[in-house]
């Protein structure tokens, strides 16, 4: 493990959450970037923005948001019937469906946590501007940072596109107003994401008046939530965020084994069984993902065939194998190709929550296809299988801990 410095700790040491380094934050000016000197992580992106422009991105976003929960988003036209859906009639139609966990999941990600985000970021800089309780401020915002993977509004867009192709070639397709506020809500929230700086609102949140920690308080221990850095023992409190401390994260290795397995075994089924089935004039057809694709293919659509290619096979694929060797080389303590593996962590880390294209898709497609023997869309075994897929490998990568690759490459204390 990496040895701490002998100084007591204050606000400008961070712990560096991929390979463990202690290091003091230099003292930069907006646009800067701090950066680990051994792995080369972020530690802290000053924003040249003030609080200010996040809060009205967030203010704009949480119109968007409201825009897109009460207004239709596509209408279609076939066979002299119509049929509409809003944002969440997708999902209720999976429930109803009997697909209750993939119709859960897409709601959650598409309905409640972006939600949820915004109204963390909204309640966090209000009760700054507006001198609410710090101390119920920090509570709140240290699931900023945990919800935002899980907010899938851009994804859920991408999914939009591949549905809509396909069903502009069978049917006649309007957009209504939630999908432009969908749009819309998407580009504000990014903007609020690029502009919030989190470290100067932990910082804006500290407390005044709190105790500095001593060199007799125990070990350096850095906060996963917060990033400060304090005196203190696995299961002590943050000093300024009030979250569990843990040296490393517990029960690293099995955890992320086990959701790894369980992701690995439901990879093959969810390839090899239907996706979706499609019925055209009494006649069903049976979709795979790589049918899916093939047909994409055919139609002309290469662009869109290669997105859903690489988000639907390629990412969980290769998310699967580098987890898998991630985790045998740690457990055997291989200190080799440290920087290239936690390269390929914070790549894995990133990319994992695009393979949810192709659920989405079917929850738009089941949401407006249903016109009885003329057309309809049902999920079948391979959607939830997938779905599964996805869910567990984003858990296996949030479990593991890449600080433990870099405690092998120690040398062990005399």
């Amino acid at each position: 493990m990496t040895t701490p410095p002998l100084a007591p700790p204050d606000d400008d040491w961070r712990e560096c959450p991929h390979c463990g380094l202690f290091s003091r934050l230099p003292h930069i000016q907006p646009g800067m970037v701090a950066e680990c000197p051994r792995c080369d992580q972020t530690l802290w992106r000053m924003r040249r923005a003030t609080l200010n422009f996040p809060l009205a991105c967030s203010l704009a976003a949480g119109l968007f948001y409201l825009f897109a929960l009460i207004a239709p988003m596509l209408e279609v036209d076939a066979y002299g019937r119509f049929s509409l859906a809003r944002i969440e009639t997708g999902p209720l139609r999976l429930v109803e469906a009997g697909w209750g966990l993939v119709g859960a999941l897409v709601f959650a990600v598409t309905l409640v946590l972006p939600g949820l985000k915004l109204a963390i970021t909204l309640t966090t800089l209000l009760g700054l501007k507006f001198h609410l309780p710090k101390r119920w401020l920090r509570g709140i915002f240290r699931y900023y940072a945990p919800i935002t993977p899980w907010a899938m509004i851009d994804v859920y867009l991408l999914g939009f596109l591949v549905a809509y192709t396909r069903l502009a070639g069978m049917f006649s397709v309007r957009l209504d107003t939630a999908l432009y506020a969908l749009i819309g809500l998407m580009l504000a929230m990014a903007a609020a994401d690029a502009g919030l700086d989190q470290e100067i609102v932990w910082r804006a949140l500290d407390q005044p008046d709190k105790t500095a920690p001593s060199a007799q308080a125990g070990g350096l221990i850095s906060c996963d939530a917060c990033g400060q850095v304090s005196n203190g023992e696995t299961g002590d409190l943050c000093r300024r965020c009030d979250a569990p401390l843990f040296t490393r994260k517990p029960a690293s290795i099995s955890r992320a084994w086990a959701y790894t397995i369980a992701a690995a075994c439901l990879y093959i089924p969810a390839n090899l069984y239907p996706f979706m089935d499609l019925t055209s004039l009494a006649h069903t057809q049976s979709y795979t993902i790589m049918g899916g694709i093939v047909e994409l293919a055919d139609v002309g659509l290469w662009p869109l065939a290669a997105l859903v290619l690489f988000a639907s096979i390629a990412i969980p694929l290769l998310k699967l194998l580098g987890m898998g060797y991630m985790l045998l080389a740690t457990q055997f303590c291989s200190g080799h190709m440290l920087q290239g593996r936690t390269k390929a962590y914070r790549i894995i880390d990133f990319i994992g929550r695009w393979s949810m294209i192709d659920v989405f898709m079917v929850s738009i497609l089941i949401a407006l296809v249903h016109f009885g023997q003329f057309a309809n869309v049902r999920a079948n075994v391979g959607a939830i299988c997938f779905a599964a897929v996805v869910v567990l490998t984003m858990f296996a990568v949030n479990a593991f801990d890449p600080r433990l690759m870099w405690d092998n490459d120690q040398e062990p204390e005399a």
